[in-house]
């Protein structure tokens, strides 16, 4: 079945299947479903795979080089569990929303209201001593013009981005990038 809806949340077919999968993954039965109702979904469907394959990983290697950079522990009970379940939840909603093709819903389900959480703690700076997870220096001038709690989170999510250009293949990077990059943006910048 074709079909000529801009965001497939509300397809007749699928709108269910994507509320079921809210912060997770879509597992193999779903993607075939959801092939099978949308034929034309075949490279976010593929780069749903990709994703799911290397989102524990890179998401504990981000985590772990972060935490070496801000001492977050000290500042909060339980912060790397928390912090790894947040990175996760916001790839999950982000390839589901790639899924759907709805950009809006991404922001407006998920990140707008983590913001509002991650704004309410007190995010530590980077540690003395510390260089930035990237010593690009586009990268550490943007630091530069953030807030100190701002700085973790826009490195986790850059880290992140950078990671899946790395790991994925290009095509799925292309299929995930503007959703990562609006994680990226929403949550790091006032």
């Amino acid at each position: 079945m074709t079909t000529t809806i801009q965001s497939l949340r509300k397809h007749p077919q699928l709108h269910s299947l994507f509320k079921e999968a809210e912060s997770r993954f879509l597992n193999e039965e779903e993607l075939e479903f959801y092939l099978a109702e949308y034929p034309e979904g075949s490279a976010p469907a593929k780069a749903s795979g990709e994703i799911k394959a290397i989102a524990n990983q890179i998401t504990k290697k981000v985590i772990t080089r972060i935490y070496e950079i801000y001492p977050f522990e000290s500042n909060h009970e339980l912060a790397m569990p928390k912090c790894t379940r947040d990175v996760r939840y916001v790839i999950a909603y982000a390839t589901l929303a790639m899924l759907m093709q709805d950009i809006d819903w991404f922001r407006d389900k998920l990140l707008i209201w983590m913001k509002t959480i991650i704004q309410s703690f007190g995010y530590p700076d980077i540690a003395k001593g510390e260089k930035p997870y990237f010593e690009d220096t586009e990268v550490v001038e943007h630091l530069g013009t953030l807030k100190s709690h701002q700085k973790s989170i826009y490195e986790t999510y850059y880290a992140i981005r950078e990671e899946m250009r790395s790991n994925l293949s290009e095509e799925a990077y292309n299929e995930i990038e503007p959703y990562i990059t609006v994680a990226l943006d929403v949550l790091a910048h006032d």
